[in-house]
């Protein structure tokens, strides 16, 4: 039997709640909106805590505390000795929000005598300190929240911003132990500044029917039921292979920063525009055909109705509700068709995306087949049993503290082994195909499952197939019965330089071995910035002096400066370029040797 419930007031909020509650060591029941009672699963299932996502965060007043009212009662039923209001971290901040009204509603109907108003999320960079919401250390209504279309941030203090939201007192820090503070229903709002502030906080304020923040209280707030309750949670595995489409619907600035970058760098992206769509100059057809097209290619294609906020202010004229529904409908309606076309993976960016996008996929509240569980990774649900088990959805919250969740970073880092595997397939035929190595000159690897699968020795780019890659294990010894290539060494010291490098590329192209050989400036980024690219996908370039191929006096040097650059070029030999997958090493050692290309060119002609 469920002794907590979370009543979280988006879809991606519910999502944070349910990991947290899972990583503090509880078994979560995860519900998209308020289930039927007769549609929940028995106590026998093993349930200790249910997050339920709701849409409080933007629904009228009225309509939130009645949802929330609704949900407390469903929770009350199934057994829940607690109830947790987890709301942005961010704070809803505008006069009209419903975090104090929904909140007084709760502290009503559990009968607490106070509560916490918590919002923080140390890992994410979110504190309170002196009644204060910071970012990062900056106040929260000078940080970039400022502008949020729908929720600008006016004021940090907490105490300010539940003022005309809440029929309740608030006071700045812990409650007096004197009983000092006044009798009747009110809010302490504690500084919370760590982990450990955390740990403080749910040791005072635990005993409470009613608590209220982010999800920075969830945590300490699970292992204190954890110690309580028999069981222990469980996170279920789940991966997937096949085609993905990203959504994206949020207008934060972190999600509007993940899409700039994405068409940056030239990956297929598709807008919404939702005056063209109400206007027919633009149709679901139109965008589906987009989708369709880039269904087979190396990068998942990006549809996305997020804009600035001055847009979505344009936009709302049209009235902010029906273009909020539009594209809502659309965004699931794609969704829909994707899974009936053979999409395996929906990975969508922001809460009410999100929602939609499940609700679309026929996951709402209901049954127990219908019920979400905590996936793999912080802040994702997966979905089990996806329309006949073919796959899984992934949602994201819109704008994470001064941390940007990168769309195309998730799709690949994800990926199977035999996805990995057919990308090196793919970037090995290409760069011997056009003439970027040749014979057996080259070596790639990529990272999976705690080994380093790398080319073996004496093989080919242009023939390479499956057989031709064997597993080494990060402390050198070989796991294959083929010899990996000699200079698996370099490899591996690049993947000891970090968790984030999951494939490396070793070419001797013609440019980069021409420039290796002409005496530079500065050996830590001995390729000029002719053209910004370079930079803008890699960084700097540094040197290696020339050392034997496959000796340790070359390992030894690039020991040395591996901490210096983020790419290298090793004297009279070529480039070695690390990734965090096979095709972001490929992008990169496509600009390296270009870069190199360029430079030589205007060397030759006396101009650099």
């Amino acid at each position: 039997m469920a002794v907590l419930g979370c009543i979280a007031d988006d879809f991606t909020g519910a999502g944070d709640a349910a990991s947290f509650l899972v990583k503090g060591g509880m078994s979560v029941r995860f519900y998209n909106g308020i289930p039927a009672m007769q549609d929940t699963p028995g106590s026998e299932d093993g349930t200790q805590a249910i997050v339920i996502a709701l849409k409080s965060r933007t629904q009228k007043t009225g309509a939130a505390v009645e949802d929330s009212r609704n949900a407390a009662r469903f929770l009350l039923n199934q057994g829940a000795q607690q109830i947790y209001y987890k709301y942005c971290s961010t704070f809803d901040s505008t006069p009209q929000g419903n975090i104090g009204p929904v909140s007084d509603a709760l502290m009503e109907l559990t009968g607490a005598p106070y509560t916490v108003l918590c919002p923080a999320l140390p890992v994410n960079g979110r504190t309170v300190e002196a009644g204060s919401l910071l970012v990062n250390g900056i106040p929260l209504h000078k940080s970039s929240m400022k502008d949020h279309p729908l929720t600008p941030m006016w004021d940090c203090r907490i105490d300010r911003l539940m003022e005309p939201q809440s029929r309740y007192p608030c006071f700045v820090g812990d409650r007096p132990e004197d009983g000092a503070a006044p009798a009747g229903p009110c809010y302490f709002i504690p500084d919370h500044r760590n982990d450990g502030d955390g740990e403080k906080i749910v040791r005072k304020y635990g005993h409470l029917s009613f608590l209220t923040g982010g999800s920075g209280l969830l945590k300490p707030l699970a292992r204190m039921w954890s110690e309580k309750i028999p069981g222990h949670g469980r996170i279920p595995e789940s991966s997937v292979s096949g085609p993905a489409l990203l959504l994206a619907g949020s207008c934060s600035q972190a999600t509007l920063k993940q899409i700039a970058w994405y068409q940056r760098l030239q990956k297929p992206c598709c807008r919404l525009d939702p005056g063209a769509l109400l206007e027919g100059r633009q149709t679901l057809d139109e965008v589906w055909h987009f989708v369709e097209a880039h269904a087979c290619g190396p990068d998942a294609p990006l549809v996305f109705s997020s804009d600035t906020p001055e847009r979505v202010k344009e936009m709302q004229k049209f009235g902010a509700e029906k273009v909020a529904d539009l594209l809502e409908h659309a965004i699931a309606e794609l969704a829909v068709r994707a899974v009936g076309a053979g999409f395996t993976r929906i990975i969508s960016a922001g809460g009410e995306t999100s929602g939609a996008v499940t609700k679309g996929l026929g996951y709402p509240a209901g049954t127990q087949k219908r019920q979400f569980r905590t996936g793999r990774l912080l802040r994702t649900c997966t979905v089990h049993d996806f329309s006949v088990r073919t796959g899984n959805c992934k949602q994201y919250p819109s704008g994470k503290a001064g941390r940007m969740r990168n769309l195309n970073k998730d799709f690949h880092m994800n990926q199977t082994f035999d996805e990995k595997l057919r990308d090196a397939l793919w970037a090995a035929h290409s760069l011997f195909e056009r003439g970027k190595t040749s014979g057996s000159s080259a070596n790639m690897s990529f990272f999976h499952d705690g080994r380093i699968y790398i080319s073996a020795s004496g093989s080919c780019f242009g023939t390479m197939g499956e057989e031709d890659f064997t597993p080494v294990y990060m402390d050198g010894s070989a796991a294959g019965l083929r010899k990996p290539s000699k200079e698996w060494p370099l490899h591996l010291e690049l993947y000891r330089k970090s968790p984030h490098i999951g494939a490396v590329i070793h070419t001797h192209s013609t440019y980069s071995v021409f420039w290796s050989c002409v005496p530079c400036e500065t050996e830590l980024d001995c390729i000029p910035a002719h053209t910004p690219y370079l930079k803008m996908k890699l960084g700097t370039v540094g040197l290696i002096p020339y050392e034997k191929p496959g000796s340790e006096a070359l390992f030894s040097a690039l020991r040395e400066r591996i901490s210096l650059s983020d790419g290298y070029l090793l004297k009279n030999h070529g480039p070695v370029v690390p990734g965090k997958t096979i095709m972001d090493a490929f992008y990169s050692l496509e600009e390296l040797e270009e870069s190199a290309r360029i430079a030589w060119e205007l060397y030759r002609a006396g101009l650099a």
